[in-house]
């Protein structure tokens, strides 16, 4: 979407113009919705928080300022406020499984399916689990160490060991794969 365009659908979002908002949402719901699936695995959850960070987005959108970020930057800023506050709000919560909604008959495969678009994650998920966030996060969406510190909860320094520590344990992955 340009910006000149964007611009425009903005403006008309702040109208309360329901079409501009429908658009804009449809936009950049792929985008949150793989932001948001860092912070939970649950669809329902998934799709709560990325309506809950699109209903924000279009309350305080007459305080968004292109000049000081970019739409995408300030949304996604504040999908992960959103997820936070989930995290902070449910972290204390005991989580619980009905024995009913297990799956008794599951098929486990010794080695990944064959390589398709979401390959990574199989790769991601190999990885200690901050470390696989850090690096999902740094390689695949493009946050920076500040941004994955703050959404983890550690320091910059810290997301860079992450990242350093990932690509050397996915080298060797992948080395121990394809050699």
């Amino acid at each position: 979407m340009s910006v000149k365009n964007l611009s425009h659908i903005i403006t008309l979002c702040c109208e309360n113009n329901r079409a501009a908002q429908e658009q804009l949402y449809r936009e950049y719901f792929g985008l949150f919705y793989t932001v948001a699936k860092e912070f939970t695995n649950d669809n329902q959850t998934l799709l709560s928080l990325v309506n809950e960070a699109f209903l924000k987005i279009f309350q305080h959108l007459k305080d968004y300022d292109a000049s000081r970020a970019s739409f995408e930057t300030w949304g996604k800023t504040i999908l992960r406020n959103v997820c936070i506050d989930h995290y902070r709000k449910t972290k204390t919560q005991i989580q619980t499984t009905d024995i009913n909604e297990l799956e008794t008959n599951t098929l486990h495969y010794s080695q990944p399916l064959p390589a398709r678009e979401g390959d990574m994650d199989y790769y991601f998920n190999l990885l200690p689990q901050v470390t696989g966030k850090v690096c999902r996060l740094f390689l695949m969406q493009g946050f920076s160490h500040k941004e994955i510190g703050g959404a983890l909860g550690i320091s910059e320094t810290t997301s860079r060991w992450h990242l350093m520590e990932g690509k050397k344990r996915l080298q060797d992955i992948l080395k121990k794969k394809y050699a």
